[in-house]
């Protein structure tokens, strides 16, 4: 694998944090759109629809194929020793912002009655990871755990296997995903698609970490926006009732993936430093958590912001969801600042303290346990000996 030099600002680059956020506009953006009581997918196919599904709606697949991607960018850098202690303690850190969240926004939720008192609302605030309440962060989480296995298999193929292993990614994803109506019915294993989604990335971080051109960055968008187009096109015609999300594959749709390579390799090629673009993307996975909490996602998108009266308005249909948008993702960033406070005075006084207990009582009983068993093995064998000299 190539080596490559460490930029000067190693922790946080400005042009990947903007990106970032551009793609949790993008996630926040399909949500509202899919999770709205007024019925996109029900409306007459016209110029209005078409433009808002392909450019709008639809973004959401494009964010959770970058974000993702932005993640694994970062740990999965050439010759950089991943370790299940690293990659563990990162989950553990994700996992108290997933316990603070899920524990807040429940209790609001029971409080102001926005959910039924359940079993399963307990089970969501107490064990979101479990639950697969947050299906983002579970899977992310179990990334985290196995990327130290994935990665030395990974690096221990030869770049030309690696690549015949990335064409049959791209070969056999459109086959299943572009066909209308079919993709949900046959497969919906968004722990796959990750896996795939890891594999693509770890190729060009590792063989390929000077990418294109501007150019070919614009290319892969305008492709990208035209076979979205033609699948819109296409599933309406074949699927006139059914629901956009339903007909329009996951991450690994050609359109998808061409279009989010697109936006990265346009975002690649920015140099520029902003602490307020890299204060604000710390933030703003936050957004998705609060956004995603299922009676609040259902108050905001089916109460608070009821698209009907806008759709018909030329200007507005496209300016309510973007303005919408803006407003909601600015309202959780100052929560999770708020978050950020409260932790800053209380559990990340001493951050990962617990973990590192946690970790090296584990440690140290598993080698008890090793030592044991070596020592057991050991006396076996002498015993095996013996006995044997004894017969001869």
């Amino acid at each position: 694998m190539k080596k490559s030099a460490e930029p000067k600002y190693a922790t946080r680059q400005s042009n990947f944090e903007l990106l970032r956020i551009v793609a949790m506009a993008m996630i926040v953006m399909h949500h509202f759109f899919y999770w709205n009581k007024f019925p996109l997918y029900l409306q007459p196919l016209g110029k209005k629809r078409l433009f808002i599904q392909t450019f709008l709606a639809t973004e959401g697949r494009v964010g959770v194929d970058l974000f993702f991607a932005i993640s694994i960018w970062f740990l999965c850098k050439p010759h950089r020793q991943i370790t299940l202690h690293s990659t563990a303690k990162r989950a553990w850190i994700l996992e108290r912002t997933l316990l603070f969240w899920s524990i807040l926004l429940g209790v609001i939720s029971l409080v102001f009655k926005l959910t039924p008192i359940r079993a399963s609302i307990f089970i969501e605030m107490f064990l979101p990871l479990l639950s697969y309440h947050w299906w983002y962060a579970t899977i992310y989480v179990l990334i985290l755990l196995l990327l130290p296995m994935l990665v030395k298999g990974l690096s221990s193929l030869t770049q030309r296997q690696h690549f015949a292993l990335v064409c049959i990614i791209l070969f056999m994803g459109p086959f299943i995903g572009d066909i209308p109506g079919l993709y949900n019915s046959i497969i919906n294993d968004d722990i796959l698609e990750m896996l795939c989604l890891l594999i693509l990335v770890c190729y060009i971080r590792w063989y390929h970490e000077q990418l294109s051109s501007v150019w070919t960055g614009f290319g892969c968008l305008v492709l990208g926006y035209l076979v979205i187009g033609l699948q819109d096109l296409t599933a309406y015609t074949a699927f006139p009732q059914t629901p956009f999300n339903a007909i329009f594959p996951k991450m690994l749709n050609l359109g998808i993936l061409v279009q989010a390579f697109g936006w990265f390799i346009l975002f690649s090629h920015l140099h520029f430093h902003s602490k307020i673009i890299n204060w604000t993307a710390s933030h703003v996975f936050a957004i998705y958590l609060i956004t995603e909490f299922v009676p609040i996602r259902d108050w905001l998108w089916k109460s608070m912001f009821d698209y009907e009266p806008y759709y018909r308005s030329r200007i507005m249909c496209a300016l309510y969801p973007i303005g919408v948008v803006l407003l909601v993702c600015i309202v959780c960033i100052l929560l999770d600042v708020v978050k950020s406070v409260i932790f800053k005075l209380t559990v990340d006084r001493n951050k990962g303290h617990w973990f590192e207990l946690a970790w090296n009582h584990a440690s140290e009983f598993l080698n008890k346990r090793n030592q044991a068993a070596r020592i057991q093995n050991t006396k076996t064998n002498q015993n095996a000996s013996v006995k044997e000299t004894s017969q001869h």
